[in-house]
């Protein structure tokens, strides 16, 4: 029983390594270089990984002077992918003119009675006590993750303070977003803000393939990806 993916990438330059999605690190994937085979060219045509292998090993099938050669690789083959935690969210593009990017990219947050975030706004003393900022995507201090606090003072361009006690939270590590959900934030056409700058999910789970693999730009590889469950994919 397992779960299978079928479909094609395309080598966007060749020599460079290349993220393919998969929505799941597979536990075996089969790939086809179908430029080469169809033209019957020299060069890289299949390509097999097993998760069990070395990260960055692959079988590849070479087509020389008419001939196949297998080789393996333990470098520059294929690699489990997933996006590092914290950098999962990015705005997304094409908001209006003069809209304002209510996400702010968090450097630090403290252990206190009212959290200090580090991060750069333009946040005034109108702001305190009235514009609340939620959080999420912060790496170690997890559980500031999904609250929301209002600003308790403006101490820097670069610093502020909510009234979210953190001073038992686990020790902030890295990234994260404060994101301006209500409030007035910088002079803008619309005045105000009451709505969050949308976010979009830009995390991947997958494999790394290799400067081994990706070798020729424009090729099109067909790929099978199979990952073992207790149950079928429909």
């Amino acid at each position: 029983m397992a779960i299978t993916k079928k479909g094609t990438l395309t080598v966007g330059t060749g020599g460079v390594a290349q993220n393919l999605n998969l929505g799941f690190v597979p536990s075996y994937i089969l790939l086809e270089n179908k430029t080469k085979i169809v033209a019957n060219t020299n060069g890289v045509q299949k390509v097999e990984w097993w998760n069990d292998m070395v990260n960055g090993s692959a079988y590849i099938y070479t087509m020389t002077a008419g001939a196949p050669v297998l080789t393996y690789t333990a470098t520059n083959g294929i690699t489990p992918y997933q996006t590092p935690q914290g950098t999962e969210f990015v705005p997304i593009s094409g908001l209006p003119a003069g809209a304002v990017n209510t996400n702010l990219t968090i450097t630090g947050i403290s252990k206190a009675a009212n959290a200090s975030i580090t991060a750069t706004h333009a946040f005034t003393a109108s702001d305190v006590g009235v514009t609340t900022v939620g959080f999420h995507g912060v790496v170690g201090m997890n559980q500031i993750n999904t609250l929301t606090g209002v600003i308790q003072s403006v101490t820097s361009t670069t610093s502020f303070t909510v009234n979210i006690n953190s001073t038992n939270f686990s020790t902030y590590t890295s990234g994260g977003i404060a994101n301006v959900i209500t409030g007035e934030p910088p002079t803008t056409q619309y005045g105000f803000q009451v709505i969050n700058t949308p976010l979009s999910n830009s995390s991947i789970i997958g494999i790394t393939l290799g400067t081994t693999i990706m070798v020729t730009t424009g090729d099109v590889w067909q790929y099978l990806a199979v990952l073992d469950a207790d149950f079928t994919s429909q």
